[in-house]
């Protein structure tokens, strides 16, 4: 039960399947995943402060803990394990996650800092925008680790972006505390054109059409 952010993943792992040929889903994944948290704050529309969880602050469920911290790169490390036994599973062995060729960044267990407090990314009320800010964290995600760490994307199939805090998956209409959490979210190319302007990112010598955004967790009690 420690990976309850795994089901979310295999949920937004299928929706990029759906979007490349039959021909192409065999053989392995190579993911690029860049871990990123925001600007510190402490408005109650978001859950959690913009940083990863490195102790509980919630509840301690002991040893039915799901998710535990720290969420730190090891902590995505298997969680990528979790999602490459579940392809390799269902798939009888013709399609996985290529652990050996997929990296987690930054390599020191840190993350990438963005500019903008979490609430920035996915204003309250503000459908007109929501999509163009979804847009813009996967943006200036790539572009933040590249500037820092010099990234070849060209090399990987995939880049996911885990941001600190939980997603705005599974809240309710009119009953939802922090709905400024960001959703997990498959981010196409058509949302990339629409936003930008442009057929893509284009960053060092790679194109990059498409990526996915997730959460650390989905478990509130770590809060």
């Amino acid at each position: 039960v420690k990976f309850s952010l795994s089901r979310n993943w295999i949920f937004f792992f299928s929706c990029f399947l759906l979007s490349i040929t039959s021909a192409e889903t065999s053989g392995e994944l190579r993911i690029c995943a860049l871990m990123v948290s925001f600007q510190e704050d402490n408005k109650e529309s978001t859950t959690g402060n913009g940083k990863f969880l490195s102790a509980v602050e919630g509840i301690d469920c002991g040893l039915y803990h799901i998710d535990p911290p720290p969420h730190d790169r090891a902590y995505f490390y298997s969680q990528l394990k979790a999602v490459n036994n579940y392809f390799q599973s269902v798939s009888y062995g013709q399609f996985g996650v290529d652990i050996s060729q997929s990296d987690i960044y930054p390599l020191a267990s840190t993350s990438y800092e963005l500019l903008q407090p979490m609430s920035y990314y996915y204003p309250y009320n503000e459908e007109n925008i929501s999509e163009d800010r979804l847009v813009e964290l996967f943006k200036e995600s790539i572009e933040t680790a590249f500037i820092t760490d010099a990234i070849d994307y060209s090399i990987y199939d995939l880049v996911i972006v885990f941001h600190a805090g939980i997603g705005q998956d599974f809240s309710l209409p009119f009953l939802d505390p922090t709905p400024e959490d960001i959703p997990s979210t498959f981010v196409d190319l058509d949302m990339i054109k629409n936003s930008t302007g442009e057929n893509g990112i284009t960053i060092g010598t790679a194109t990059i059409e498409k990526g996915i955004i997730l959460p650390e967790t989905q478990n509130h009690l770590n809060y």
